[in-house]
């Protein structure tokens, strides 16, 4: 399966890819000063150049090269944002979530924007489906709430949300079951890419435009993917941990194996610290987003090895876990020399946030789940495109490069890092205690 993966997405990567060498006018490019999307950009490709050239750390180089990171990286895209938009902290909406009911300030409510009110043709109802997975899971709730936000505020769609429940084959019967009813679009968060090509394939051939969140699909001919900022995630993990230590014992908590998720924020940090000799790998687990799973492996890791110095976790909830392993075990200030083990985080989770404030987690690099409204939007204007009322959006869409949070203002690299206050968009419920 990892193989087939893998070729699918080289071939649909590719031609993504190119688009993203497209120039566009940029104003952050116009900018007297560089914005953070710019500058992780610059770093991406420096440290890309550098592991390209050698990975001296032999550790590091064996488990990047045993997963193939190197066919991920090199056609994921990296470039400017779509139409030029830029972002600065404290843009977007606050709502009230329609699933969640929590209070959400969503971050790119501004990016591709749609006026309030009825689309496209006013007199024609606009059926779209939502499938995704995790209705129990507050990161992918957060993303279903912005994109029930966006539909709400156009009377005339009427938008299905579905829960495949991390069942790649119940989200290929949905959307079967949407293209029997002619649809007049599809919006998908998949959570492996290979499965979800064939599907999509389906819908295009359907005449039904398509439109993936945050993760990639095997589909070629897909109407628009819009893709986050998953090298940025892993470059600062790898950026945080040089800057705060020359060495350490690495345990690694990591999404499923061949999802973008992994493969981009893994071999991005792997390409930052594999020219330093002194980290090592001491136990790699995929724990596929799970919080009890991270913390299985953590616990089994903690009984393993005595000199844990690091915890590398490709997302919040197996930060979480691994966090909550580790306290039970009493270990948390058990690394080599009596230092506290360091964690690693993704995803900019509320209880996330308040573990950074406390001084538990050491820093985390947002992953905002406040994306489904793009999604939403993006399928409207391929609607409208279909339809001859307006251009169709990109094929690739690039949600901005966003600066990792310590608990104290940093500058790492030419990064002004942002504490938890400063930081409005923090997803899910409030963290107890």
């Amino acid at each position: 399966m990892l193989e087939l993966s893998r070729r699918q997405l080289l071939r649909s990567a590719a031609a993504v890819s190119a688009l993203a060498l497209v120039p566009v006018t940029s104003l952050l490019a116009q900018a007297d000063d560089k914005g953070v999307h710019t500058i992780l950009n610059e770093l991406i490709k420096k440290y890309s150049d550098e592991a390209k050239a050698s990975m001296s750390n032999e550790e590091v180089a064996a488990l990047f090269e045993k997963d193939g990171f190197r066919d991920y990286l090199d056609v994921y895209p990296v470039g400017d944002l779509a139409g030029g938009f830029v972002w600065k902290p404290g843009m977007g909406a606050t709502f009230t979530g329609p699933h969640s009911k929590l209070e959400i300030k969503s971050p790119f409510t501004d990016y591709l924007p749609l006026p309030e009110g009825p689309v496209l043709d006013p007199d024609k109802k606009y059926r779209i489906g939502l499938v995704f997975h995790g209705f129990n899971h507050p990161w992918l709730i957060s993303l279903a709430d912005t994109a029930s936000w966006e539909a709400a505020r156009h009377p005339n769609i009427e938008l299905e949300v579905i829960d495949a429940e991390f069942d790649d084959n119940k989200m290929g019967q949905v959307i079967d079951t949407w293209i029997a009813k002619q649809y007049d679009g599809i919006v998908l968060w998949p959570s492996r890419e290979a499965p979800m090509g064939p599907p999509v394939d389906r819908a295009i051939a359907a005449g039904i435009p398509t439109v993936s969140l945050d993760r990639r699909t095997s589909s070629e001919v897909i109407s628009s993917e819009v893709l986050g900022n998953f090298y940025a995630n892993g470059l600062q993990q790898g950026l945080y941990l040089k800057h705060a230590a020359p060495d350490g014992n690495i345990i690694f908590n990591r999404k499923d194996l061949g999802s973008t998720a992994d493969s981009i924020r893994t071999g991005a940090f792997l390409e930052v610290i594999g020219n330093t000799p002194g980290y090592k790998v001491l136990a790699n687990y995929h724990t596929n987003s799970q919080r009890t799973l991270a913390f299985k492996s953590t616990a089994d890791a903690l009984q393993a090895f005595k000199d844990i110095s690091v915890s590398f976790n490709t997302g919040g909830e197996e930060a979480m876990g691994a966090l909550d392993a580790i306290r039970e075990a009493n270990r948390l200030n058990s690394a080599p020399g009596g230092k506290k083990i360091m964690i690693l985080a993704n995803d900019d989770a509320r209880e996330v946030l308040k573990e950074i404030r406390a001084g538990n987690i050491d820093m985390v690099s947002p992953y905002t789940p406040l994306i489904g409204d793009i999604g939403i939007r993006a399928v409207v204007m391929h609607i409208g495109a279909k339809e001859g009322k307006n251009e169709a959006p990109p094929k690739l869409i690039m949600t901005p490069n966003l600066p990792m949070i310590t608990r104290e203002k940093m500058n790492i690299e030419g990064i002004e890092t942002l504490t938890p206050d400063e930081w409005p968009y923090a997803y899910g419920p409030e963290a107890s205690g």
